[in-house]
């Protein structure tokens, strides 16, 4: 099947806008991450469970207490604050990654491990023990670990992961804490393509005596989009042939024994993490698109200075999962989310941690989110193919508006209800690219084609019917249609012999101002010339446009051109022109109208056997005498409208059925009726008088009109024939039909 141009320019349109998908222009990512954006926005702020909470270290902690990093004694004091608030476990949004111990500290243990080995021999054990003592007694590290290690509730401290090859990287972390802090559930299927999983590069962990003090770890790697804003988590990372879990997933691990957390791995990536019989749905890197639930502080918050300070404020911590964190804004720990340019990263980790509890996850997996991207890419293509099918102009735009409003609906209908993310720019960009390319291709080709039409009809139709053919185009496509219209021919009476006696200048001087002069005429009465053959005229009636009084409009056509040629007489005679007569044949008919010829030549033409009358019937006039001749069918559709005679039946050649044919005389007004009334009876009388075979009582009739209307040629005509029937009467078989032999 051949496309058409529409079809060709979406396919291709279509095609490069996949092409551009799988190529992701960062500034075209952006826009879709900002759409994206729109519909937390657009949906406002979901208040959690109540499961999840977070301890922050505010302003006025910092100002209560001291500046960040605060001692570890103080750190010791707030987690067993908040286990004493009745919490179900504790994540840490921070690590503890190097000593703090004062200088008399480090002397002193320097003093330590120098006795143990000089008095290596000797019973030193009561001096080691006090020394022991004076150490731990300042020693805040001891203190933490301590803390850490007396704790009812399960904790998780942070680690973080380094991901810069030009960045400071610490030494690896050895085996027994790769081990520890990794996932402990793998399941490989098969080894991720090189570059598959997000490779860090470095590891840092929290001393030993906190690592040795509590079972988990975990990383508070928070990823940002190109744009800043944080929309996905990751909740494992690979490092050293491992995978670690992140602060969120490892918190809840460590809340829930009972469920078990465990990695599938395969070529492709992360295939899935399951959390007890939660399947996580996540992207090949293991980073689950993030479901946030409002602005700042959406999740029940609790200030680590009022929880230290104040015990009934703990209230709102018992049997939540707590995330303790930093929510200074000068700490460097915000993090820009669609709701808030400034957010609490320690809350992000409490927006996972909720959505995989109550499994409210978003959907976008590399898996199925192509091929919903190709889909709502395709399916646009083909809806505006429907569109540019059935509309155009105003309700093409309007359709294609609200088709993109529609699917902006979807997409929103889809985040609310299915939590998936369908993707909002490559659809509705191939949408509009399509309907401008199209609608600018149309608008040019119908500019085209109006220029066509102007210059193949505005010289044949008058401008207002050029107008109306403009807005109606598909009217002049190339081929016919069949049609009831009337046809005039109209023709100069020995034009031969005059062109014989004039000059090829004058001659030509002389057509053209008839010419002029005729056509005019026909387009002043809704006419469509046809064309010029010779000196001869051919006009349409009732095309282009329907016209239902074609008929009505031909018959004034043809009167209008007897009275202005006599106009035209008068001058000629006065300057010494020769006199034209002409004669007009007009049929009405079903006949093929339209655009005959080739693609690139063509005419606006009749064709048919009812066009072939009309040229006959102009080539009677001269037989008759008479300037204007219609058919029967004509002289029925002009329905009254004129005064006429009819003049007789005749037999054309190559047909067998007779036509009867009619002399138009003038318009039908009240004033004419003494004019024409009684000429017409008494010539009516006459013909019928003829054909019943009285022709002495029809030569009667004739002369009568002959002397209300001088020199009639029909009546000359008639009492030829009558005299002639008398004194040869015909046989039996004459039915008063008069047969042509010649065209």
């Amino acid at each position: 099947m051949k496309l058409t141009w529409n079809g060709r320019f979406i396919l291709i349109t279509t095609v490069i806008v996949i092409a551009i998908y799988f190529l992701s222009p960062p500034f075209l990512e952006l826009v879709e991450l900002k759409l994206w954006d729109l519909h937390f926005r657009q949906r406002g702020t979901v208040q959690p469970s109540g499961k999840i909470a977070f301890v922050g270290v505010d302003e006025d902690s910092v100002n209560e207490i001291g500046r960040w990093p605060w001692p570890r004694r103080k750190m010791a004091e707030l987690i067993k604050a908040v286990e004493k608030a009745g919490a179900k476990g504790i994540g840490l949004d921070m690590g503890f990654f190097e000593p703090d111990p004062k200088l008399r500290q480090q002397a002193i243990i320097d003093l330590k491990y120098s006795l143990e080995n000089l008095m290596a021999v000797s019973d030193h054990a009561t001096v080691l023990a006090f020394l022991d003592s004076l150490v731990h007694e300042e020693d805040d590290d001891f203190l933490l670990a301590k803390a850490l290690r007396s704790l009812s509730i399960p904790i998780v401290l942070g680690h973080f992961f380094y991901f810069d090859p030009k960045a400071f990287i610490p030494p690896v972390p050895p085996e027994a804490v790769l081990n520890q802090a990794a996932v402990r559930l793998v399941r490989q299927q098969e080894t991720p393509a090189p570059g598959v999983l997000a490779e860090a590069v470095g590891m840092e962990t929290n001393l030993a005596p906190f690592m040795e003090s509590t079972p988990y770890s975990a990383s508070f790697n928070v990823f940002a989009d190109p744009d800043g804003t944080v929309r996905w988590m990751p909740l494992v990372i690979h490092y050293q042939n491992r995978l670690f879990p992140s602060l969120a997933l490892q918190t809840l691990a460590a809340s829930y024994p009972d469920r078990s957390l465990m990695v599938t791995v395969d070529r492709n990536g992360i295939a899935e993490i399951r959390f007890g019989r939660v399947a996580i749905p996540t992207n090949n890197r293991g980073e689950v698109l993030v479901n946030h639930y409002g602005p700042s502080y959406t999740f029940p918050y609790m200030s680590a200075v009022r929880l230290m300070t104040t015990p009934d404020a703990s209230k709102p911590l018992k049997d939540r999962i707590v995330i303790i964190g930093n929510t200074t804004v000068g700490l460097h720990d915000m993090r820009p989310t669609p709701f808030d340019p400034v957010f609490p990263g320690v809350e992000l980790h409490c927006a996972v941690m909720e959505n995989i509890l109550n499994e409210s996850f978003l959907h976008r997996s590399d898996r199925n989110a192509m091929w919903m991207d190709l889909a709502a890419i395709v399916f646009m293509s083909l809806l505006f193919g429907c569109i540019a099918r059935f509309t155009r102009g105003m309700g093409a735009f309007l359709t294609v508006v609200v088709s993109a409003l529609g699917y902006v609906a979807f997409t929103h209908y889809a985040f609310l209800s299915l939590r998936i993310w369908v993707n909002h720019l490559y659809p509705l960009v191939n949408l509009f690219v399509v309907y401008i390319g199209t609608s600018v291709h149309g608008y040019m080709s119908e500019e085209r084609e109006k220029r066509k039409i102007r210059e193949t009809f505005g010289l044949y139709v008058q401008d207002s019917v050029v107008e109306k053919m403009l807005e109606h185009p598909e009217l002049l496509r190339l081929g016919g249609e069949k049609k009831v219209l009337t046809v005039l021919f109209s023709d100069i009476r020995g034009f031969t012999t005059l062109s014989e006696g004039m000059t090829p200048e004058d001659l030509v001087s002389l057509l053209n101002e008839y010419l002029s002069a005729m056509t005019h005429i026909v387009l002043e009465n809704h006419g469509t010339l046809d064309k010029y053959i010779g000196d001869a005229i051919m006009a349409i009636f009732g095309a282009p446009l329907d016209d239902p009084d074609h008929a009505i409009h031909a018959c004034q056509t043809a009167l209008r051109m007897n009275e202005r040629l006599q106009e035209l007489r008068t001058h000629w005679i006065e300057t010494g022109k020769p006199a034209l007569s002409i004669g007009i044949g007009i049929n009405t008919g079903p006949m093929v109208v339209g655009n005959m010829g080739s693609a690139r030549r063509f005419d606006y033409t009749v064709l048919g056997d009812n066009v072939n009358l009309a040229s006959r019937l102009e080539g009677l006039t001269k037989m008759y005498g008479t300037t204007i001749i219609v058919s029967d069918a004509t002289w029925q559709a002009i329905g009254g409208h004129f005064w006429g005679r009819m003049l007789d039946r005749v037999r054309v050649k190559g047909k067998h059925l007779p036509v009867g044919i009619y002399e138009v005389l003038a318009i039908k007004t009240p004033e004419s009726t003494d004019r024409y009334g009684e000429t017409i009876r008494l010539f009516e009388e006459g013909i019928r008088l003829y054909e019943t075979k009285h022709w002495k009582d029809a030569v009667e009739r004739f002369e009568c009109v002959l002397r209300l209307l001088p020199e009639d040629p029909p009546s000359l005509l008639y009492i030829d024939r009558c005299r002639t029937l008398m004194e040869c009467p015909p046989d039996d078989a004459w039915d008063g039909i008069t047969t042509l032999d010649h065209k």
